[in-house]
This record gives C-alpha cells, structure tokens and sequence, in this order.
C-alpha cells in the first residue's frame, strides 16, 4: 500500500468527542492526463450534491506535492468518527444514487485509486486536535521498525511542549496499515510561514536542556526507516458545502 500522504493528513474537520477516538479514512485519485478540468468539475458536483458538510458523507479534497502521491488528489472521509460509530458503518445502507454517480461521472476521469486505510488521532503525541483547520497542512509521514521501544515513544511524547515553545502547531495520527506516525503540521497563515526559520531545536533545549535536541532526535531516527513530506492543500470547490 503506497504511504499516507496525508495525511494526514491529516486536518479533520470536526471536533473530537471527548473519551473517544478520532478517525478517518483517505483515498488517493490519480486523474487521467488531460482531465483535470473535467475531473474537478465532475467531483465538484458530485461533492455538491451528496457530500453536504456536517453529514456523516462529508468529503475534504486535497491537492498533494511531494511525496509517492504527488501530483494526485486526496479525498478525507469518515471525518471524526470514533472506533464505536464504525461498528454502525458497516450496517449502512449503500447510497446507490452517490455510488452510481460517481462511477458514471467521475471515475471515467480517474486512471487510478489507491488508498482506503485508517488514521487515528493521537492526543498525546499532539499539540493540535482535529477541530483546528488549516488549508495549508505539511505532513511529515514516518514508517517506523516494528515496534519501536519505549524511548522512542518518551521523545515523541516530549515533542508537543517543544512545538508550543516553537509556535507550530502539530497533530499526530497512526495508520490501520504498516506502522507509521504522521506529523501533520498545520500552517494558518499560509506556506509563507516555511520562510521563517525554524525555532524548535532552540525550543526543545531551553526545556529539556543543552544537547537534548540532538540526543533524541537520534533516538528517534534509530526506528525511522523512511521519511517522506507531503504538501496539503484544501480545494473548498471540490470538497463538501
């Protein structure tokens, strides 16, 4: 299964219910040369018409850069549902009008689909939840050797008070799929934001002291197997009204 994006990320809409989890799925749409016009128009309607915002159907679409995805389309869905209400997912009734519309009218623009598991938001890995919204997110997607040693999980925990020094505001999800941790950065003011330089090793030593920067961040490194960033951009045309 190609890497999360995204996703992180991951920036869910909805806030999160207080003693549950908050979960999402994503899918990737790679558009056919050429069809980009009539594949954001055919999307566009098809998000107008059965994916309202503030339902359970709800769609955010993201363009991507970077990363195994670039270039593609990202659509985030099942917004802030917790492990207890997909217990009811499977027992929906299939909207067959949605379902046939986006076969006829989409997916002649699509030249593949990939994607489809879980994220899930870590609260003590995170210094921002799913209700802070950002159209502009940077993920930072890690896939991890299984499984990590405590120290690993005690430097990821000591990050957040670092980010609030720093002034950057990070939420943090696992995936259902291989073992992976997504850092997904949110940037407010937009990507002018990545001009400036950055504060957080400076941050993480005033609180932890001098050298503790580079000491866990080679605690972290020895169960990294890959890194890949993931440029996020929210398209509100295509995504749910």
């Amino acid at each position: 299964m190609k890497k999360l994006f995204i996703l992180s990320i991951f920036c869910l809409l909805t806030t999160m219910v207080f003693g549950q989890a908050n979960t999402a799925n994503f899918q990737y749409y790679k558009v056919k040369p050429g069809h980009r016009g009539a594949f954001n128009e055919a999307l566009k309607n098809h998000t107008t018409k059965f994916r309202k915002a503030g339902t359970a159907t709800e769609w955010a679409i993201f363009n991507l850069v970077g990363g195994s995805h670039h270039g593609e389309v990202m659509s985030l869905y099942n917004i802030g549902t917790s492990w207890a209400k997909r217990d009811e997912l499977g027992a929906t009734p299939t909207n067959t009008e949605a379902a046939d519309d986006f076969y006829l009218k989409v997916s002649p623009h699509i030249e593949s689909v990939t994607g489809g598991e879980i994220i899930s938001y870590q609260p003590d890995y995170s210094n921002s939840n799913p209700s802070e919204r950002s159209a502009k997110i940077r993920s930072s997607i890690l896939t991890l050797k299984y499984a990590p040693a405590t120290e690993f999980w005690d430097v990821i925990k000591r990050l957040p008070k670092a980010w609030d020094k720093a002034g950057i505001k990070i939420a943090t999800y696992q995936t259902s799929g291989a073992a992976r941790l997504i850092f997904s950065r949110r940037f407010p003011n937009g990507w002018k934001e990545m001009d400036e330089p950055s504060k957080l090793k400076a941050s993480y030593e005033e609180i932890y002291g001098k050298g503790s920067y580079d000491r866990d961040i080679a605690i972290m490194r020895n169960y990294i197997v890959e890194n890949e960033s993931v440029y996020m951009t929210l398209q509100p045309d295509l995504s749910s009204k």
